[in-house]
């Protein structure tokens, strides 16, 4: 991603509010999406619809994967439940709930072996419904699969395309088990923007600075803020400008004021 220019936000405000602060803060970080998007979480809709509101090629194929790792499975488990409730013999269509187990198991271990040294904050609520969406189609297929084979070994498909079932069921309980006993890691959203940071390398983190507070300079010359603002801006660590400076127009989250957030 190219960054965009600062100066045209600038320029072209008469005044500067809140909101531009957050606008001016996540289009300072396109050369860091990681912290652009754990940024734009803690802002208003106002700033990120605007700034982070673009689709990337990348984004979308990762939406696509995570809908699909979820799809897969619970058609599955609908195929062979349709089978059962229809009693109309036939053979069950294990196979096919087999092979949409293991495409989610594939897309979950390739989605890990991604993200295994970003560690980020989610919301136990979600977190719950996901591996929810994978053990409780999982286990309907296994159930069904096992009775259909005991009452009707001549509508049975061969059981071995119930490892991939049992193996989506397994890396899900595995996941959620590590989940509730992992201290480690960012624990909500603030510090999840930390956490981006401090995987940037020296050289970025400096280039973005840099990048960020010439923009303050360019607002005090123009003299849309003032010096104390500009000072306190600049004194804000990467990622935290707009915490810093725009507090009046954060989002509802503040770790004190939520819970049921967890680290990875």
């Amino acid at each position: 991603m190219s960054a965009r220019p600062l100066e045209p936000l600038i320029d072209e405000s008469p005044t500067w509010d809140a909101v531009l602060w957050w606008r001016l803060e996540l289009r300072a970080l396109d050369d860091a999406p990681y912290t652009q998007r754990a940024v734009a979480v803690l802002g208003p809709k106002a700033a990120w619809e605007k700034e982070y509101g673009r689709a990337s090629a990348g984004g979308c194929l990762q939406t696509l994967l995570y809908v699909l790792s979820i799809a897969a499975p619970t058609a599955g488990a609908g195929a062979m439940l349709l089978w059962a409730l229809r009693g109309e013999g036939g053979r069950m269509p294990l196979e096919f709930a087999g092979v949409a187990s293991l495409l989610s198991v594939v897309i979950t271990l390739v989605t890990e072996w991604v993200h295994r040294n970003r560690p980020r904050a989610t919301a136990m609520a979600a977190v719950r419904k996901l591996y929810l969406a994978h053990i409780v189609p999982g286990l309907i297929t296994a159930v069904i699969a096992i009775s259909g084979s005991l009452s009707d070994p001549e509508a049975s498909a061969p059981l071995w395309w119930l490892v991939p079932v049992v193996a989506d069921i397994a890396v899900y309980i595995g996941l959620w088990v590590r989940r509730a006993t992992t201290k480690t890691g960012p624990r909500n959203p603030i510090e999840n923007v930390e956490q981006t940071v401090r995987e940037l390398t020296a050289a970025e983190r400096e280039s973005l600075l840099a990048r960020r507070n010439g923009a303050v300079d360019r607002l005090l010359q123009q003299g849309k803020i003032d010096v104390e603002t500009a000072s306190r801006a600049k004194l804000s660590a990467l990622g935290m400008l707009s915490l810093t400076v725009a507090r009046e127009e954060r989002s509802s989250y503040y770790p004190e004021e939520h819970e049921g957030f967890t680290g990875p």
